[in-house]
């Protein structure tokens, strides 16, 4: 349930932010554990002209894919019995370099890989090779978060090389259960006039829209495990949805319910930084709103996306805007999304 008046505090909070130019504009859902409420406020673009927001807008969700996609198939696989948290990478890829590195490495950012790769000039089987090559950190292993796109990129290596197909995966165990017909890589041509554009890029000299921003998934083809999903709040809204229903959605279990505890677990107590599988968790180095509860997990991003879930309380606040547009210079919205979450968090019952 929600509290009529409270969302009016966080509208009006978020068209300021609209007019004070921290976002373009912005789509946001208030989830509990059977209603959804969504609103959009500001424009979709500024440059080349501007254009009003719509509410079926389609986003590049940028480092969303990891939580939403990747972590989701990989525990679904553990579920299966391809492999566990413990089981070493080089198992499974035998290309891969550093022994000793397991899945729950990878998924914690404790695996003590570079957070990047310089991808420029590079085409897809360099950057592969790249990523395969990369040598970890052994200062940071198992002792230091680091996050970590490489880490999730090998990931997304290890869910095609099981499958045969990521996005035929992805597809068929967890957005068409969860009705997010409009989630994918790659948008097709049908798509493309309802994506969001993001940064001007002047290395492809033009505006990315419906073209993934990251530089790595691009290169990649557009699918890769750290980012370059494609998504709509309303479709968000049924992923956050089977959380707060621990694992469940319209009576099927998606995930099951131990899945979804053991992903809430923080699984870096004595680090630098509060990291469950894939997700931030609300800990002592992280304070994701001030009212949640200690149950809270929390991802973004690079876009200017964001999902948190109080999983406790039964709450889920989801904003997605194209804060890099037209300039990824514009980190306004960064340092506002605390107080963002206090206002969305307090407007549910």
């Amino acid at each position: 349930m929600f509290i009529k008046d409270k969302v009016s505090i966080l509208e009006k909070y978020i068209k300021e932010l609209c007019k004070a130019h921290v976002l373009p504009g912005a789509t946001f859902s208030l989830v509990d554990g059977e209603n959804t409420y969504i609103n959009y406020f500001g424009k979709s673009q500024l440059i080349p002209e501007e254009e009003e927001l719509k509410e079926d807008a389609i986003y590049d969700l940028a480092s969303l894919t990891k939580v939403i996609a990747t972590t989701s198939c990989i525990m679904m696989l553990i579920e299966r019995g391809f492999f566990t948290l413990d089981t070493f990478v080089t198992d499974i890829l035998p290309l891969y370099k550093n022994k000793g590195v397991k899945i729950k490495h990878l998924l914690t950012h404790m695996s003590g890989h570079d957070a990047d790769i310089d991808c420029r000039n590079m085409n897809r089987q360099q950057l592969v090779d790249a990523v395969y090559e990369n040598i970890i950190d052994p200062n940071k292993f198992e002792k230091e978060v680091l996050y970590s796109d490489i880490g999730f990129i090998i990931l997304g290596f290890i869910i095609e090389k099981i499958t045969g197909s990521y996005t035929q995966f992805v597809k068929e165990n967890l957005f068409d259960p969860l009705e997010m017909s409009d989630t994918f890589f790659i948008p097709s041509e049908r798509y493309i006039s309802r994506c969001i554009p993001t940064e001007f890029c002047t290395m492809r000299n033009q505006i990315m829209k419906g073209i993934v921003h990251d530089e790595k998934s691009y290169v990649l083809g557009g699918v890769a495990g750290h980012a370059g999903l494609f998504s709509t709040v309303r479709d968000l809204s049924n992923f956050v949805k089977m959380y707060i229903n621990s694992g469940e959605f319209n009576g099927k279990v998606i995930i099951n319910k131990q899945t979804i505890d053991l992903i809430l677990k923080c699984h870096t107590r004595g680090s630098n930084d509060d990291r469950g599988l894939g997700w931030w968790v609300k800990g002592e180095n992280t304070v994701l709103c001030d009212f949640a509860s200690d149950k809270t997990i929390y991802h973004s991003g690079f876009t200017g996306t964001s999902i948190i879930i109080d999983m406790d309380n039964k709450k889920g606040f989801i904003l997605l805007t194209n804060r890099v547009h037209p300039s990824r210079n514009n980190n306004k919205l960064v340092e506002l999304r605390r107080n963002i979450h206090n206002i969305a968090l307090t407007s549910i019952k």
